[in-house]
């Protein structure tokens, strides 16, 4: 039960109102000539009377009562999901690209967790926050479909790796849900086809990720040294993964390394991480509360047209 400011405000207002159409009650020669007042109105007047007044008293106060219950599944683990977005996710290795094959595996992941929260980080050298989290699986899937490597171009910002940047940024994203009380340790998925050749050493940023028990799964993404274009000197251009250190982040936080070479392996990985994140949902039983205040609203407003019906009616029949 709790106070309500303006219900106390409408609950003054009414009762000084009831209190005029009491005073009228009683002094009824200003309306009515007491004459004219037939015995069976002027028992159910006063009761009407009374019904609002009581209806008024219990306005201000927010009582509830239990009309059913519930079962509802707490969806509360927080997902992160860093996705290298640098110029070698172009690679066709994977049909039709690395990164349309890691986009249309990640949409079939989010349906699958409809209602978590969910977040996209995109990175290459410079890391950014593409998609803030959100339970709304349809809106996460909308900015995703639009989403294309033509957004990130070929700049220096977006032709290096630096893993360390990205998994910092994510610990910072997390932090939101550190005070929350139904928090439980995040998961992290980290997409990668390269190696950590800028920013902050990794291996020092899961030092974090290990503290706090966070597991980091980590997906290896494409061939090694495949070729993927030549560069204006007619240099061959190949990718360039470091497969030691992917594996060395995913066990130092006790997660799971991935090695991704078709589009098969993606919804292999997503369906193990999707059933591990289902099977840690918890279930709570739920109070489905009735309110009053839903009610006495319409109370008021009845009981208060049924005494003006009464007045208007002993009105017209009064004799001259």
């Amino acid at each position: 039960m709790s106070f309500s400011i303006n219900g106390i405000r409408i609950s003054l207002s009414l009762i000084t109102f009831s209190c005029v159409l009491f005073f009228f009650n009683q002094k009824s020669k200003f309306i009515v000539p007491v004459r004219h007042l037939k015995q069976n109105y002027w028992f159910m007047y006063n009761i009407l009377l009374w019904l609002l007044l009581f209806c008024v008293i219990l306005l201000p106060l927010r009582i509830s009562f239990v009309s059913d219950k519930q079962v509802v599944v707490e969806k509360n683990i927080p997902i992160q999901i860093v996705l290298d977005v640098s110029l070698s996710m172009a690679a066709n290795d994977l049909s039709p690209s690395r990164f349309v094959a890691a986009k249309t595996s990640l949409i079939s992941l989010i349906q699958q967790l409809d209602g978590y929260s969910i977040s996209l980080i995109t990175f290459s050298w410079k890391p950014f926050v593409y998609i803030p989290f959100s339970s709304s699986s349809s809106a996460i899937i909308n900015k995703l479909q639009t989403m294309n490597l033509g957004d990130f171009p070929p700049v220096p910002d977006f032709l290096w790796t630096a893993i360390g940047d990205a998994l910092l940024l994510g610990t910072k994203n997390l932090q939101q849900f550190v005070h929350q009380e139904t928090y439980t340790p995040w998961i992290v998925i980290l997409i990668t086809d390269g190696d950590s050749n800028i920013g902050f050493d990794p291996m020092q940023v899961v030092t974090y990720y290990k503290k706090t028990q966070v597991p980091l799964f980590v997906l290896g993404v494409g061939q090694e040294d495949y070729l993927i274009g030549r560069d204006i000197w007619d240099s061959d251009v190949t990718t360039n993964i470091n497969l030691p250190l992917l594996q060395q982040l995913a066990d130092t936080t006790w997660g799971e390394f991935y090695r991704i070479l078709g589009e098969k392996s993606f919804d292999e990985f997503f369906a193990k991480i999707s059933q591990n994140i289902l099977s840690r949902q918890h279930q709570k039983i739920q109070n489905i509360f009735w309110e009053l205040n839903d009610y006495l609203m319409y109370f008021i407003f009845f009981f208060l047209l049924l005494l003006f019906s009464f007045k208007l009616f002993l009105h017209l029949t009064k004799r001259p």
